[in-house]
């Protein structure tokens, strides 16, 4: 009977030194703002712009992507000929959460080569809260894009890059990089 109250005891021991902690949320602090991008990046909604959007559809694949948008939607045909709703300007942030920092820094290579294909640039770097940015001035966009200019940022930290856009239509007289850096500002790693 002893024999088998010690295996007893020694079972539930070895039970319970294998069950897995609860999951601590490491930012806690985070579940003030509205939105969160897995467990690594959260940003706050700046003045005179709403949350639109929030997908994480592909947060398994370690992608995260939100926008936020400013002005009444219109509905267009975009370039693909399919209906799509612009406003008078729109941030964009993507993140990806990746495996290896060299990865991270062909995402960020990508996306700011995707940019240059669709804008005339110029380039500049700001840091912002002790991390570094590479920006592009979105200067003129092709004829068929109807946000003509912008500014965009492209960050790595750890193995994860992010960017974020603010794109603007023609007659829209925001400032967007004011907007991009006041945005940036206010994400938290």
């Amino acid at each position: 009977m002893k024999r088998r109250i010690g295996i007893l005891f020694l079972i539930l021991f070895l039970l319970t030194a294998c069950a897995s902690e609860p999951t601590v949320d490491a930012h806690p602090e985070w579940n003030a703002y509205p939105i969160r991008f897995g467990e690594v990046l959260a940003a706050e909604t700046v003045d005179g712009f709403e949350l639109n959007e929030s997908n994480d559809v592909m947060s398994i694949a370690g992608l995260w992507y939100a926008t936020w948008t400013t002005g009444a939607g219109e509905q267009i045909k975009n370039a693909q000929d399919k209906d799509a709703t612009v406003y008078d300007a729109q941030i964009y942030l993507l993140l990806k959460e990746g495996q290896t920092e060299k990865g991270a820094e062909n995402d960020v290579a990508d996306w700011i080569e995707r940019e240059q294909g669709s804008y005339e640039t110029t380039e500049t770097t700001v840091t912002v809260n002790g991390h570094a940015y590479r920006v592009l001035h979105l200067l003129k966009g092709g004829e068929d894009n109807p946000y003509r200019r912008g500014t965009a940022a492209f960050g790595l930290f750890g193995a994860n890059a992010v960017t974020v856009e603010v794109l603007a239509r023609e007659g829209y007289e925001g400032d967007t990089e004011a907007i991009l850096l006041q945005f940036l500002e206010h994400l938290h790693f």
